[in-house]
């Protein structure tokens, strides 16, 4: 989903949005909240394929991708799987983050790059362009596994019909099916975000398709080539769990692993669920500012400089005036952004000593804080 940066003084802003134009893609190998998250209750498939090291694909637009300071849910469902001794090869056509701020690909910044970051997952993809692509990602990469989260963008921006996403999913399927008979696939639903709250057509077309990826995976699933389904959104609290309304930060990131890995688990016998109850991670950006201040050679200013940081699009100044004894920090009231820097702090008292801190802020999600430094007004 394309994001804008803030711009300005302004107040941090819900996106909107999930699309943009797909690259071309380079080629190269590579608590337990309830109800439980399985959608499919269908009998478990009696072996994994390739007994504990299988080749998972996954397949997604932006909120699988994941933006520049991110885990992505990939880092947290690989992790869970090696815990559990099995040994995943990532496999696709990218393995970078998009950064948010300067709308730029191929950002490596993960909050821990510790994983494969293997995947087919890119900005703006959609599923009708992703049907058409899939018998050739599967001959090239060969995956045992596709683990899809596809169709947001299609209803979001393109307004495409119920049958038309029928259609784009069967051929998705049988795609896949043509360049690997056996293949397993993994079809998660759309999450909640909040466009479907605030607007009643949307989530009447995000319920409907729901619906269809439920009964599509029950109909053509197969013995030779099951598919299952993944509710993937189950738990998912749209203010807490989004960065932006639509994008998940860390605790929306592990909910939605959780899912796939549950399905995993009870489904295709690889790995074990997801272990309850879920972590309550940090949110907002990871990575501390550094900053600097030094009087203005205007009278009654500062100016504060710092440094920029993954996926932070705004920036909360916090000021304290020290010569009168004050102890707590004061939030000033709009984020800065990016671009702001280096930035004037007015109407302080000539003589008086003030500290001043920052804030990075990802989206609604604020996170860490900048060293507090000091200046004497001028």
């Amino acid at each position: 989903m394309t994001v804008a940066a803030l711009t300005g003084l302004a107040p941090l802003a819900v996106l909107a949005g999930c699309g943009g134009p797909v690259p071309a893609a380079p080629h190269h190998p590579t608590a337990r909240p309830k109800p439980r998250v399985t959608t499919s209750q269908a009998t478990p498939v009696t072996a994994p394929v390739s007994g504990s090291s299988p080749r998972i694909m996954i397949i997604g637009d932006s909120i699988t991708q994941g933006s520049a300071g991110d885990y992505t849910w990939q880092y947290w469902l690989y992790e869970h799987l090696v815990s559990d001794g099995v040994k995943p090869t990532m496999v696709g056509p990218y393995g970078w983050l998009y950064n948010n701020v300067t709308s730029k690909q191929k950002d490596e910044s993960y909050a821990n790059p510790d994983f494969e970051h293997a995947n087919d997952a890119i900005w703006g993809l959609t599923l009708f362009h992703e049907k058409a692509e899939i018998a050739g990602e599967v001959t090239t990469y060969r995956p045992d596994y596709l683990l899809v989260m596809l169709g947001l963008n299609d209803l979001f921006w393109y307004g495409l019909s119920q049958a038309t996403m029928t259609a784009n999913l069967d051929g998705l399927i049988a795609g896949a099916r043509k360049a690997d008979p056996r293949i397993r696939i993994l079809l998660g639903l759309i999450p909640p975000d909040i466009h479907q709250q605030t607007n009643p057509n949307f989530a009447a077309s995000v319920a409907a398709y729901n619906n269809t990826i439920k009964a599509t995976a029950a109909a053509e699933s197969t013995t030779a080539a099951p598919i299952a389904a993944v509710n993937d959104g189950a738990g998912i609290n749209v203010a807490k769990d989004l960065w932006d309304g639509t994008h998940p930060n860390t605790n929306g990131q592990i909910k939605i692993a959780a899912a796939f890995a549950d399905v995993l688990a009870s489904r295709f016998r690889l790995g074990k669920p997801y272990p309850a109850p879920f972590p309550v991670m940090p949110v907002g950006p990871l990575v501390s500012p550094h900053l600097i201040v030094r009087p203005s050679l205007t009278p009654r200013e500062a100016v504060l400089i710092w440094s920029l940081v993954p996926g932070a699009n705004g920036y909360v100044v916090y000021e304290r005036n020290v010569t009168k004894g004050n102890t707590e920090f004061k939030r000033l009231p709009y984020p800065l952004s990016p671009k702001a820097t280096p930035w004037r702090a007015g109407l302080l008292t000539p003589g008086n000593v003030y500290a001043f801190k920052i804030q990075a802020c990802k989206g609604t999600d604020c996170g860490a804080y900048s060293n507090a430094a000091t200046v004497t007004a001028p």
